[in-house]
């Protein structure tokens, strides 16, 4: 079994994942709303969105049929500090050879 560090960045690794999260810090959103902004597919969608619900990062409410999603305030702050990062570190992520290696399978 992982350990609770791994799972949690396994959790955010997920490209999908993160990317709902960063949709959902500008504002609460309902998963076909998601899906148009993301251009997933349901059934992956809302494979996500129950593992960031079973992880607490967001929350959901019903709106009528609809279920809305909102992002937690902790997870936020969290997504908006790795956004920064991101940005900062944009160029040498990009230059970063062992990231490239990594990406093609190489190690």
């Amino acid at each position: 079994m992982k350990n609770a560090t791994d799972l949690f960045f396994d959790a955010f690794a997920n490209k999908n994942r993160f990317n709902i999260l960063m949709q959902l810090r500008n504002k609460e959103m309902c998963a076909g709303d998601l899906q148009k902004t993301l251009g997933v597919e349901q059934t992956n969608l809302s494979h996500d969105l129950k593992c960031l619900l079973n992880c607490k990062f967001i929350s959901v409410r019903k709106e009528g049929r609809k279920r809305v999603y909102k992002i937690n305030n902790e997870t936020n702050e969290l997504v908006d500090e790795v956004a920064k990062h991101v940005k900062n570190y944009e160029t040498y992520l990009k230059k970063c050879g062992i990231l490239k290696e990594e990406k093609n399978g190489r190690i």
